[in-house]
């Protein structure tokens, strides 16, 4: 498996919802862009497919689209402390997958950093979750999935250090 070095990374994606693995994907990806590029944090608002996105938006959606541009911001001050540029993308669709890579396509993204819940199928292969999937299948640039389980080790090294 080739290693990434921070000199290759000058703009990164990185798809944030409101877990620690994000703020975990947020923490790696400021140090892989090294304060020699940029970060894009991209969050979605899913809608239920039986409303069309050009429909007045349905109930709850104005909280979540406050929460959304909280966590946006909690990750603009994330990359800041790491003395790194941000901009983020608030984005509105039936799912997550697409409109990450919709935002990687735009920005010109060499890598999109995601976090994906590691779960095991009973042959003992790694099986993430629709949005992880659709991503690693239908990118264009290089791909990194953060699990929950990566988060939680580097967590508890960090403790012991």
């Amino acid at each position: 498996m080739a290693r990434i070095s921070p000199a290759e990374h000058r703009r990164i994606v990185v798809a944030v919802t409101d877990c620690d693995e994000s703020m975990h994907a947020t923490a790696v990806s400021a140090q892989l862009v090294a304060q020699k590029g940029e970060l894009v944090f991209v969050h979605v608002l899913e809608v239920p497919l039986e409303f069309p996105l050009d429909a007045p938006a349905p109930p709850g959606e104005e909280a979540a689209r406050r929460r959304a541009r909280e966590l946006l911001a909690r990750c603009e001050a994330a990359a800041d402390r790491y003395g790194v540029t941000s901009r983020r993308a608030l984005r509105r669709r039936h799912t997550a997958g697409p409109a990450i890579l919709e935002v990687a396509e735009q920005v010109g993204a060499s890598l999109v950093v995601i976090a994906g819940e590691q779960r095991f199928a009973r042959s003992g292969r790694v099986r993430l979750g629709t949005t992880a999937t659709h991503v690693l299948k239908h990118a264009t640039c290089r791909v990194m999935v953060i699990s929950a389980e990566q988060a939680a080790a580097v967590a508890a090294t960090a403790k012991v250090a």
